[in-house]
């Protein structure tokens, strides 16, 4: 079916797509949606913009611009490259802002796209947002709507980053110089968080070493992703030849955040979110607080997060929806994606914002680490308790074969006695399947697991044609191996691609 005005680039969450399918006009058709629902949508007048470190940013943000000042829109740029923290961080200093960012996360080089706040860092994505965000937009476009001005907007330079360092290294506890003495490898991977961590840990003393820390949209590594073992390699070849405490993996756009312990072992965000929550926790007084977990977090993990004193609820997938999540329910206070995605419920001049914020965990976990080196010890203790295979997927030739696949891998798993979840407590899609065997959905504190759980996450993807994705965890390797080799053979039947890690 032509789609002449590539409108599969508009996705469940934000807005991707190969860059050559963006062409000029296109990308001023799309700029000029977005103004008429700035202006006559959220009522708003103006807009802060970035890019992250793509090589077509700076182009598609001019062009981007120059549709929001004809529309009458004040556009408050923030200069060079930007992360998406950084991004989202100057979205909350202007509340009465929109916002867009150009750029496509830990797609490969030859992407482009957008993630779009409304005032307040109200995400915007399908179905989220005033008169259901994205799919406003993309009606818009689809229109060929423009909004003209009698005034055109002013074009104005905003530079918060000191603010953003000072800020986050107050709220994770971390003054000038107190990580001193704790040794820290970041690799950026050649995307936007270079500039703002080695600032940040510099400025709190912490002995960083800095790798692939210049940005560079060719992505010499390859895409910017932390779970590609190719583009890691250096790094954790690096971190298995010196002495460090830990190291951190960043996506292309700085909003992921994987963590390394300093004698190599992966620590999965699960895990990672436990043992920062005792500290996370000192922010929110009183008591009855709750978090999301979404729905790969490890069992055990979870009820390490339930035993620092919250309530953990399963959540689906998807930057977007969960921190409209965290906006509707003012009891939770964060949530964690095991993709390593970390989101918090912050407060500025008395609003509080429900985003990211990689630096303020960055600098949070290192604090941890240097000390309370016992916790970080048993969840790892825990944590190796566990086998875990990574999410991974494949490729299928349309939705129909996709489709079978995943109703097969559900039903073999149910005819070995798990049960299956498709709902979250509140009632909303999961737009996934959660397959346990031997632990319930609901997980707390005093939850016992059988000697052989398992569980088994699948999804369709929301942000790649086709592919529908696996992650499998249990009690043993034996037990999830043999679940891995079951996805295996029952998926080949539907003509699915080699394996896909992404």
């Amino acid at each position: 079916m032509p789609d002449d005005l590539n409108l599969s680039m508009f996705r469940a969450y934000d807005i991707r797509t190969p860059a050559v399918r963006l062409t000029s006009e296109l990308a001023r058709r799309l700029a000029d949606a977005e103004a008429v629902y700035f202006r006559e949508v959220l009522n708003t007048d103006s807009v802060v913009v970035a890019h992250d470190a793509r090589l077509t940013g700076p182009g598609y943000l001019t062009i981007a611009a120059q549709a929001y000042r004809d529309a009458g829109l004040e556009v408050l740029y923030l200069p060079g490259v930007s992360s998406t923290p950084y991004f989202y961080y100057a979205a909350m200093r202007h509340p009465r802002s929109a916002g867009v960012i150009v750029g496509a996360s830990h797609n490969p080089a030859g992407d482009t796209g957008r993630k779009i706040v409304g005032p307040g860092v109200q995400p915007i994505a399908e179905g989220i947002g005033a008169a259901d965000g994205l799919l406003e937009i993309k009606r818009l476009y689809q229109e060929g709507r423009s909004h003209r001005s009698s005034t055109p907007g002013r074009i104005r330079p905003i530079d918060l980053l000191a603010d953003y360092i000072d800020d986050s290294m107050q709220l994770a506890d971390v003054p000038p110089g107190s990580l001193k003495g704790v040794r820290v490898l970041q690799d950026y991977v050649f995307g936007a968080a270079g500039r703002e961590m080695m600032l940040g840990f510099a400025r709190a003393g912490a002995d960083l070493t800095p790798v692939h820390f210049a940005a560079d949209g060719q992505f010499p590594l390859g895409d910017p992703n932390p779970v590609k073992p190719e583009v890691i390699r250096p790094g954790l070849e690096q971190l298995a030849a010196c002495d460090f405490h830990l190291a951190n993996f960043f996506d292309g756009d700085g909003d992921r955040i994987d963590f390394y312990h300093g004698d190599g072992s992966y620590l999965s965000s699960s895990f990672v979110y436990a043992a920062l929550l005792p500290e996370i926790l000192r922010h929110f007084p009183g008591d009855d607080w709750k978090v999301f977990a979404d729905l790969k977090s490890n069992p055990l993990a979870v009820i390490q997060m339930a035993r620092a004193g919250v309530t953990v609820d399963v959540i689906r997938n998807g930057h977007s929806q969960i921190k409209q999540a965290l906006v509707d329910e003012p009891k939770r206070l964060g949530a964690v994606e095991e993709s390593a995605h970390f989101y918090q419920a912050f407060s500025l001049d008395g609003q509080r914002y429900c985003t990211e914020n990689t630096l303020y965990f960055a600098l949070l976990a290192a604090r941890v680490w240097l000390d309370d080196r016992p916790r970080v010890g048993h969840m790892l203790e825990i944590q190796r308790m566990t086998v875990r295979e990574r999410e991974w997927g494949y490729k299928f030739p349309d939705d129909g074969q996709r489709t079978e696949a995943l109703q097969a891998v559900q039903g073999f798993f149910e005819s070995q006695g798990a049960r299956s979840m498709h709902r979250m407590n509140n009632g909303m899609e999961l737009a996934a399947t959660l397959l346990r065997r031997g632990l319930p959905f609901d997980v707390n504190a005093q939850t016992q697991l059988a000697s052989d759980w398992l569980q088994v996450c699948q999804r369709v993807s929301q942000s790649e044609d086709g592919l529908a994705r696996w992650e499998v965890v249990g009690a043993d390797r034996e037990l999830v191996q043999s679940a891995r080799r079951e996805i295996e053979r029952l998926t080949a039947g539907f003509g699915r691609g080699a394996e896909y890690r992404g």
